[in-house]
């Protein structure tokens, strides 16, 4: 289902840096996810099930915004990370062609500590993420909506390894809960080229898996595929 295929995305690894500094140092990421899903939606009595690449998404996208901002100093940082997004689809299900809608807000606020210095940094992750998730199905004109909103802790863990010149590989895992009970997960691995001190550009892959069960709403799904983003430094 394509309209709730984009519940969940994250863009604080894009933020990554590879060395602390004594002073603080702040960098934006606007960035896109050209993601593709698949997995299943429940939403009451209705459900269907999504296998889409990013192609098929992107004449379902509605609006959406995302972006990331991470402070950081010595061995120190946080991170703040934003999504806003809309879609809609019409999906073929056994009782007829379902109309589908699905809002997303999504904001994650987290601290970062540089646990390994050297040649190879390593930085420990944890805050909070808040979600908010609104998937509307409709059928023979009646339509089944429900929101849901969560705040939970997640905890992940960064990995950076810095070459000459200019470049920077990334590796990124996190885990956390969903309401208290199920889960939400996700890997990255990328590389960023900085062509000036204040200028980077990102790239790489990345893996979100997402699932949620409640009375009323019921998400299995998993996001993944390249990004690309440009990182201002101030």
């Amino acid at each position: 289902m394509a309209a709730c295929a984009m519940l969940t995305a994250w863009a604080g690894p894009c933020s990554a840096q590879g060395q602390a500094g004594e002073h603080w140092e702040y960098e934006a990421s606007p960035y896109l996810w050209a993601a593709g899903l698949d997995g299943a939606t429940r939403v009451g009595d209705l459900s269907v099930e999504s296998d889409h690449s990013f192609s098929d998404l992107v004449d379902k996208i509605d609006f959406g915004l995302t972006g990331a901002f991470e402070a950081r100093k010595g061995r120190w940082g946080i991170l703040f990370d934003a999504i806003y997004i809309k879609l809609s689809d019409d999906v073929a299900s056994p009782r007829g062609t379902v109309d589908v809608e699905a809002v997303q807000q999504m904001y994650m606020l987290g601290g970062a500590w540089r646990a390994l210095e050297g040649p190879a940094p390593v930085d420990l992750i944890a805050g909070l993420r808040f979600n908010y998730l609104k998937p509307t199905l409709g059928l023979g004109g009646v339509e089944r909506g429900q929101s849901k909103d969560a705040l939970d802790p997640y905890i992940g863990v960064r990995g950076h390894y810095p070459l000459d010149p200019g470049w920077n590989l990334v590796g990124y895992l996190d885990v956390g809960t969903f309401d208290g009970s199920d889960y939400a997960w996700q890997l990255l691995v990328g590389a960023s080229y900085a062509w000036r001190p204040d200028r980077s550009i990102k790239f790489g892959y990345r893996q979100l898996k997402t699932k949620y069960s409640g009375e009323r709403i019921e998400l299995d799904t998993t996001m993944q595929g390249l990004y690309i983003g440009v990182g201002f430094r101030f």
